[in-house]
Order: structure tokens, then sequence, then C-alpha cells
């Protein structure tokens, strides 16, 4: 089963992220791939860097920044082909995120493809897009949303979409955190806000407007919020 791995960076505790830190990431890394369990994964730009696209009453809302305010932000994620929660979650526990911030850990539905992300186009631009719930919209409002299938479609077809997938119920989700070599795991996502994750998209766009363009046209545009966020490849500093 496949897992994505949602990495969350503290603040308080940026003074954990060392040299040493950024080397167990690469051990990490190479390791899951050599174990045949890692299938795509980047860090993201930081947060300051999000843009949250959202539709109401058929005007287009733009804003800077992550779709939710939290201490702990999305910094990048991971996804692992793993026979169980349990082994996602030892996953989790050895990747230095956990000791400086948290990990998230989240199914994805069985129907999801098992597929790597291949190399960016000449020219393009990989974007993170977070399909988030909004708290403030009625719940009710869900059953007249428009199908996301016409939508992948279109995206796949002109290969913008490069990868993407619902994620099984935050309740469902396990967090992970290490703290003086003590390893956490604590049911539920790794913020507590009314704002959640509820899967995600990997676009590849000649640039933001774009994307934004492209996140517009998202069925969740008009009920949720939708974060995009470029990449960060471990090659650009």
């Amino acid at each position: 089963m496949r897992y994505m791995l949602i990495y969350a960076a503290d603040p308080d505790l940026a003074s954990e992220w060392t040299d040493e830190a950024d080397a167990a990431v690469f051990s990490w890394i190479e390791e899951t791939i050599r174990e045949g369990v890692s299938l795509q994964g980047s860090r993201l730009r930081p947060s300051t860097d999000a843009t949250t696209v959202k539709i109401r009453d058929g005007e287009l809302i733009l804003t800077d920044g992550p779709y939710a305010e939290t201490k702990e932000q999305v910094a990048g994620y991971d996804v692992l082909e793993c026979a169980s929660m349990d082994e996602a979650v030892r996953w989790a526990g050895r990747n230095p995120h956990s000791w400086a911030g948290a990990v998230e850990v989240r199914a994805l539905p069985d129907s999801a493809p098992a597929v790597p992300l291949p190399e960016p186009g000449d020219g393009k631009i990989r974007y993170m897009m977070l399909v988030c719930t909004d708290p403030a919209v009625d719940p009710r409002e869900f059953d007249h949303v428009e199908p996301v299938d016409p939508w992948v479609e279109d995206t796949d077809s002109r290969g913008v979409r490069r990868y993407g997938s619902e994620l099984e119920p935050p309740g469902s989700a396990r967090t992970v955190r290490v703290r003086d070599a003590r390893t956490i795991v604590t049911d539920g996502p790794f913020a507590e806000t009314k704002e959640q994750i509820a899967g995600f998209d990997v676009l590849e766009c000649a640039d933001l407007d774009e994307a934004i363009e492209v996140a517009r046209r998202h069925p969740m545009a008009r009920l949720g919020v939708l974060e995009v966020r470029p990449f960060w490849p471990f090659e650009e500093e």
C-alpha cells in the first residue's frame, strides 16, 4: 500500500537542522531507494512562497501564504510503498524531519497508482498542490460538488498533472515525532487545525500563473482551499 509522508517543520527546532541532518536525509533517501519503498518525494519551497487559491461566489481569491496559519508548516513529502501503516511509521521515525518537526503519515487509497515521477520537462517548474478542506463551507455543499475526473483527465492529457491522489481521512493519520531519542506516535494529523489536507497533486507548469490557472479549475476550488507551492530540489539552495 502507498503512504504519503508529510514533513512539517517546527521553527522552534530549526537549530536541529544541521549539516548532520542534511547528510542523514540523503542517507535515508538512499536507503528507501535501495529497499525499493521509495516512489517519489521532494522538499518544498518555504511556506512564504505558497499561494492559496479558492473561488467564492464566482470570484477568484488568491492569498500569499499556506492553507492554514499553524506553527508547524509543510516542508516536503515522500510517497512510500509499504506493507502496512506500522512499516510506514517506522520509516517516518528514521527521517530527520521527525526530530526537527513532525512527520504525518497518511494512506493513499488502494486505487492510487504507484508511479515514480519522471524528470521535469525543459523549462518546467514542479508545484505541489495541496487540496484542503475549508471549515467555513457548509458540508452539505459537497453533495453538489462537480466530479474531479474531468479535471484529472484534462490535466493528465496535457502533461500538467504528473501525479496525485486523495488521502485517507485525517482521523486515520499517524504523526511521528522524535524527542530526546524517544519516538512519539500520535493519532491524527500534525496540526490541530480545522483546515485539513484531503489530497494532493503534483503539477508541472511554465510558471506560477499557469499553476494558479490549473488550480482554479479544480472542483475543490469552490468548496475548499488549494495551496500551490514550488518544489525545492536539493541542488537548488
